[in-house]
């Protein structure tokens, strides 16, 4: 299964470079590739990101103090704006040039493993996404975003014996994490506002 999942990582661009179909559902195509409800891919997305393709966040408690002066410097010098949440620092850029830019910054730099785009796609997959030939630039393109999200979404689940544990382990950790309870809360306010009904789902293309 694990070959037949990277077989499918490695066709993100021949995938997307052909025309959009009128009516094409990005949710809907990627999770019928990997065998995931998109409802709940689209639930995953809006609790990492709240479906913002641009930002980088990373726990601002592993940063030293250097880092964390240099990083304030970094994002004046640029304008980009970042906001704290709690332990996190979420960094949101306007546009995938501002984006790449940061994640440059944050790399080169050896900052604390940071998080990318709307499924929140975390930099130590970079040899995988390597053998797949995307780079961290690549993952401010929604459409290659998603079908990495659900790459390891689907390896989660061939892992782990329940949708919780397997929810739980894309956020990092298995036990004693809220991260499932938040997912499964979004998944059913949007599930119960398409009248039950996946047939009638319809999300609109983040691109």
């Amino acid at each position: 299964m694990v070959l037949r999942l990277f077989l499918l990582l490695c066709l993100p661009f021949l995938m997307w470079a052909a025309p959009k179909q009128s009516g094409e559902n990005i949710w809907v195509k990627v999770g019928q590739i990997y065998g995931i409800e998109p409802s709940l891919l689209y639930s995953i997305a809006k609790v990492e990101s709240d479906l913002d393709r641009y930002v980088v966040a990373f726990s601002a408690d592993k940063m030293t103090p250097k880092q964390a002066t240099e990083l304030q410097t970094f994002l004046k010098q640029k304008g980009i704006e970042s906001k704290q949440h709690t332990k996190v620092i979420a960094i949101k850029s306007k546009n995938k040039y501002e984006a790449s830019h940061v994640v440059h910054f944050l790399y080169t730099r050896n900052y604390p493993r940071f998080d990318m785009g709307i499924m929140q796609i975390n930099s130590i997959h970079k040899p995988m996404l390597d053998r797949a030939n995307i780079s961290f630039y690549d993952l401010f393109d929604p459409k290659i975003n998603i079908q990495v999200g659900a790459y390891i979404l689907a390896t989660c689940f061939a892992k782990h014996k329940n949708n919780k544990d397997a929810i739980n382990a894309y956020n990092g950790k298995i036990n004693d994490n809220p991260y499932s309870a938040k997912v499964f809360k979004e998944f059913r306010k949007l599930y119960s506002s398409y009248q039950k009904d996946s047939t009638k789902l319809y999300y609109k293309d983040p691109s």
